[in-house]
């Protein structure tokens, strides 16, 4: 969907447009999920807060002033919820296999055995993170914004979005290495 549709639905959100609003829940509800859940680790509590984040889309759809792209504004109202749930709640994880899906059915089971260790390494590797450098490593590369969006989505410049995907990156990588590895 185009940002142009967005702001389009946008308007029609604001003038109570139930149509518009299931459109664009459809069109963004799961990607909005996705990243809640990759931030707060916890589906129950993921699927709550993206059904906050889209009443905030009704409620507030006539305050979107356009200086973004709607995509943009809407990641924002979502991690801004993730990190007030994170504050107020100590989170529990999500196996990373939920996270990707299942396995291929042409594997061999010795390749899903590697497969799964090399998951349950990285996922403790992104386990290790703070909620900040998971955010930018979400929105980068599973979600695609740029790192001007990204600075826009956390309410922050977009220096400190660079410094914080230097360290998530460096981080990552440390503790990768660092994991025991049975290989």
């Amino acid at each position: 969907m185009s940002d142009a549709d967005d702001r389009g639905l946008l308007e029609r959100i604001a003038a109570r447009d139930k149509t518009a609003f299931e459109t664009f829940f459809r069109a963004h509800g799961s990607g909005v999920h996705r990243f809640v859940r990759d931030l707060v680790r916890d589906d129950g509590l993921a699927e709550e807060l993206t059904s906050d984040v889209m009443v905030e889309v009704w409620r507030n759809a006539g305050k979107y002033g356009g200086r973004s792209r709607a995509r943009t504004w809407v990641f924002g109202i979502a991690h801004h919820k993730a990190i007030d749930a994170l504050r107020k709640r100590r989170t529990t994880f999500v196996p990373l296999d939920d996270l990707l899906g299942v396995t291929s059915g042409a594997e061999t089971p010795e390749e899903a055995v590697l497969r799964a260790d090399d998951r349950r390494r990285l996922d403790a590797a992104l386990t290790s993170l703070s909620a900040e450098h998971r955010a930018v490593l979400e929105l980068t590369y599973v979600e695609g914004f740029s790192q001007k969006e990204i600075a826009e989505i956390v309410d922050v410049p977009v220096a400190t979005v660079k410094t914080r995907a230097f360290y998530a990156k460096q981080r990552l990588r440390d503790a990768l290495a660092t994991a025991e590895h049975p290989r």
